[in-house]
């Protein structure tokens, strides 16, 4: 089964991935979707040897949802 995903592109310090987590998840809330907390979400790394300058894509599973 498909899945659609709401994304976010982190590129800073990771004790900051919380913030842009934050972020994606209130970017799906104001356009009115609605978070799939029982599926598959994923962090796609670009790289990560600098802890400073983590280069990641957060995706967030999510639908269109009456909230």
């Amino acid at each position: 089964m498909s899945q659609k995903y709401a994304a976010f592109k982190h590129k800073v310090a990771n004790y900051k991935i919380m913030d842009s987590y934050k972020n994606l998840h209130m970017w799906i809330e104001v356009n009115k979707y609605e978070r799939l907390k029982n599926k598959w979400h994923l962090e796609i790394f670009h790289s990560w040897e600098d802890s400073e300058n983590l280069d990641v894509e957060l995706l967030d599973t999510m639908n269109r949802g009456a909230i």
